[in-house]
């Protein structure tokens, strides 16, 4: 939601770059704000909303998503031979294709449920990991 809250954003993003020399091993840059996290933010008159948000090796972040180093060398080679422009990353609270649902720990904005449905569409006819 903004620049250090130490979330890590849910959405539909693309991964923008790879960087082969990260502090944290090997990283992906993901497209964090995108199009939809911006509208949003505007709608609200949230400002200063952060990116920088990595996909990388290490074992802890602030808002990343630290993979461990095998995992993230294995995305990092899985990126690079796909093309970046194939790639589409799901960013979700739960794994929605296993009937999970989001637990309700406060109060959420009123957009978050449109979000969840998107996300639902975009994993819908993908296999569950069991």
């Amino acid at each position: 939601m903004r620049e250090g809250d130490q979330q890590v954003p849910e959405g539909i993003y693309s991964i923008e770059s790879l960087n082969p020399n990260s502090s944290y091993h090997l990283s992906l840059r993901v497209n964090y704000p995108n199009v939809f996290d911006r509208e949003q933010a505007a709608r609200e008159g949230r400002t200063n909303l952060g990116g920088d948000i990595m996909i990388h090796g290490g074992a802890v972040s602030v808002g990343c998503l630290a993979m461990g180093d095998e995992a993230a060398e294995d995305l990092f080679v899985l990126a690079a031979d796909t093309g970046l422009t194939n790639i589409t990353v799901i960013l979700s609270p739960v794994d929605f294709r296993k009937g999970q649902r989001v637990p309700q720990t406060g109060a959420v904005p009123p957009w978050t449920a449109s979000l969840y449905q998107t996300i639902q569409s975009n994993l819908y006819g993908l296999p569950a990991k069991k």
